[in-house]
């Protein structure tokens, strides 16, 4: 398997980015789950660092997998799909895209306004101003946004699943690790 897409499937770069930042988000739901959930103290404040390092790191990685599938045409759909097949593939992406990037942002706009400080792989990150109104709005935006991320993952692991399992075609498959046939 190649670094870049084919017109057949996903390539390298866009898989392990595709994964990682899936991964990243499960894991991000998680720590925020546990985080939310303890006494506060030292550890506490460590936890939610951890959550805002890897929030900063997942929106990184965002940024590459943009530049990175603009520079990469993406596979089309098997042919014979349903004109609104194409439309909700292209509108569940580009909801995916947006929210992998307003997700980390609206966590980041909180910490920003927030009288806590943060601390993002070791490196204090400045405040832009005390306003604990402002850091409310933008921590129950980034709640609410959790949950919109949980569905529309959802929905995209079931539309997956759908080709794989009813349709029978390669949509699953072709963002998953080609293994070389056996001789």
């Amino acid at each position: 398997m190649g670094l870049r897409n084919t017109a057949e499937r996903y390539g390298a770069v866009t898989q392990v980015l595709h994964w990682l930042i899936a991964a990243g988000f499960a894991g991000q739901f998680a720590l925020a789950y546990y985080m939310t959930g303890l006494p506060n103290g030292p550890f506490k404040f460590e936890m939610y660092n951890l959550h805002k390092s890897i929030g900063v790191t997942l929106l990184a990685l965002a940024v590459v997998r943009l530049a990175w599938r603009w520079a990469n045409p993406v596979p089309a759909l098997p042919p014979g799909r349903p004109r609104w097949e194409h439309a909700a593939s292209r509108a569940s992406h580009a909801g995916l895209y947006g929210l992998i990037f307003l997700q980390p942002l609206t966590g980041l706009a909180q910490v920003l306004f927030s009288q806590f400080p943060s601390v993002i792989w070791g490196v204090k990150l400045p405040r832009i101003t005390h306003d604990e109104t402002v850091a409310d709005a933008f921590g129950a935006t980034h709640s609410y946004i959790q949950w919109i991320v949980v569905a529309l993952v959802a929905v995209h692991a079931a539309a997956a699943l759908r080709h794989h399992i009813i349709l029978k075609d390669d949509v699953l498959v072709r963002m998953l690790p080609h293994r070389g046939r056996r001789s």
